[in-house]
């Protein structure tokens, strides 16, 4: 439980769930958004980190000077001894950068969306979890449409990411129809955290 007085939400759930819509939803009540995999984005442009990743990956990763996302996705989520590897190098300074925002953000509530929040143990300081929950069909057919990955791609990323413990969210959502049910249950959320602050 976070020991401040800021109030700090988290939205979690896999890979093409549904959590930037959700996030967006508090982005717009004015709630600022830690983003983790924004913030990941930045870490692989981080040149101690960049030169880890190459010297563990290889330069065929790379287009134009730069950390190809893509390429270097086709060989983790293919592999999940590189993925740990990747996840070695990545996680922890991605970690330290959120707590940093979070200390450095004066408001008085915070939201953090990120897919391993519950790997990464930063629930305990969180006040509220949000679990967001879709199922694997509409997530791999999400992946494709976004991403253009081919379904075996965006399955094996979805099945890279460990399963999601329904005992460590304070709120489950459900969003497998429309955009106006995902909104009317995070609304719903909104009035439970709001009437508890």
């Amino acid at each position: 439980m976070n020991s401040n007085k800021k109030i700090i939400v988290g939205i979690t759930g896999g890979i093409a769930s549904g959590k930037s819509v959700v996030a967006d939803f508090f982005i717009n009540k004015g709630i600022p958004v830690i983003n983790a995999d924004k913030i990941g984005h930045e870490i692989l442009c981080d040149e101690s980190i960049k030169n880890r990743i190459i010297s563990c990956f290889g330069d065929s990763i790379l287009k134009d000077g730069d950390i190809d996302r893509k390429k270097l996705g086709k060989i983790v989520f293919q592999d999940k001894h590189k993925l740990h590897e990747l996840n070695a190098i990545v996680h922890p300074p991605l970690i330290n950068e959120i707590l940093n925002r979070i200390d450095d953000n004066p408001d008085p509530m915070l939201v953090i969306d990120a897919a391993l929040l519950l790997q990464w143990n930063m629930d305990e300081i969180c006040d509220h979890v949000i679990l967001i929950i879709t199922s694997e069909k509409i997530r791999i057919e999400r992946l494709m449409k976004h991403t253009n990955l081919s379904y075996e791609e965006a399955q094996n990323r979805i099945q890279a990411q460990q399963e999601f413990s329904y005992e460590e969210a304070d709120f489950i959502i459900k969003n497998n129809n429309s955009i106006e049910e995902l909104n009317a249950q995070v609304e719903f959320v909104w009035e439970q955290i709001t009437n508890k602050a």
